[in-house]
C-alpha cells in the first residue's frame, strides 16, 4: 500500500467534546499510522490558539485550523490567510445592527465584538475552549482567519444571502462558521497536498460535521464518523463508528491500515 496522507477533523472526531477526551484508541490509532509511514494531518475548524497543546499531545505537527485558512508543517507557517477587512468589517457592523454577536479567531486570539448574551459562553462550553475577551476594535487591528456568528437561529438564509464573499456553516447549537468564499478545509488539503508533492489519490479523510463535506470530497477516501451529521454521511465513502466508540481505530482496521 502506498503511504497516505491522512486528513483527521478535531471536534468530534479525534476529541470526543461531549467529555472532553481524546479516546485511547484514537490516540493509539495515530501512533500506529504514523509508525506504518503514513502522515497524519490536523484538519480542524478551530485557529491555532485553541489547539491547547492537543497537537503535541498527539506528537501531530502538521495541520489545517481556520477551515483551510492556516496551514503549519513541522513548525513552518505555509499559509496565513485572513479575511479583507473591508468584508469584515461590513459584516460586523450589518450584524450589530441586527443585535448579533460576532466573534473572530485569529492566530493568536479569541475575540468576540460585543458582548449582549450568553450565547459565546455556550458555544465556548460546547467545545470546551475558554471564553472570547471582549474587544469592540480588534478585528480592525488583526488578521482575521474565521469569525463565529453567535446564534441559536440558524434560519438565517435571508440575512445570509447579503453577503455572498462569505460561506456559512453551522458549527453547534450556538454558533455558524463564518469564512471567506472559495472552500473550507480542502483549500488548505489542495495546497499542502501540492507541497508535499503527494498525489491526490492517496489522500484519506475523515471527519463529522458541516464544515468537513468539502474535505470529504475532496480526498480520495472520504470517511464520515457514526456521529456525523446526515449531509456528511451522504458524501462520504464510508461510514465508520461514533468518536467515543473507537471510530477511528474500527475504520483504519477496516481499511487493514492498522491491525
Amino acid at each position: 500500500m502506498n503511504k497516505k496522507l491522512i486528513f483527521m477533523d478535531l471536534d468530534g472526531t479525534i476529541i470526543d467534546h461531549s467529555q472532553d477526551w481524546i479516546p485511547p484508541s484514537t490516540k493509539r490509532t495515530i501512533q500506529r499510522l504514523k509508525a506504518a509511514g503514513h502522515m497524519v494531518v490536523i484538519a480542524t475548524g478551530r485557529p491555532p490558539c485553541l489547539f491547547y497543546g492537543i497537537e503535541k499531545t498527539l506528537d501531530v505537527h502538521t495541520y489545517i485550523a481556520a477551515n483551510g485558512r492556516f496551514i503549519k508543517h513541522q513548525g513552518e507557517t505555509l499559509l496565513n490567510e485572513g479575511i479583507d477587512q473591508p468584508l469584515v468589517k461590513r459584516f460586523v457592523e450589518t450584524m450589530d445592527k441586527e443585535g448579533f454577536e460576532v466573534g473572530f479567531e485569529t492566530e493568536t486570539d479569541y475575540i468576540v465584538h460585543r458582548i449582549r448574551t450568553d450565547l459565546p459562553e455556550k458555544f465556548s462550553n460546547y467545545f470546551h475552549l475558554e471564553s472570547p475577551r471582549e474587544d469592540s476594535t480588534a478585528y480592525q487591528k488583526q488578521s482575521i482567519l474565521q469569525m463565529i456568528l453567535f446564534t441559536e437561529n440558524h434560519a438565517l438564509a435571508p440575512l445570509l444571502e447579503r453577503f455572498p464573499e462569505f460561506s456559512f456553516n453551522v458549527s453547534c447549537p450556538y454558533g455558524i462558521d463564518v469564512n471567506q468564499a472559495g472552500g473550507m478545509k480542502e483549500v488548505g488539503m489542495r495546497m499542502l497536498r501540492a507541497y508535499l508533492d503527494v498525489k491526490a489519490e492517496d489522500t484519506i479523510a475523515i471527519g463529522d460535521g458541516f464544515n468537513d463535506i468539502g474535505m470529504i470530497k475532496e480526498a480520495a477516501l472520504g470517511i464520515a464518523m457514526g456521529n456525523a451529521c446526515d449531509e456528511l454521511k451522504a458524501v462520504a465513502d464510508e461510514v465508520t463508528d461514533d468518536c467515543d466508540k473507537d471510530g477511528i481505530e474500527k475504520a483504519f482496521k477496516k481499511l487493514g491500515m492498522i491491525e
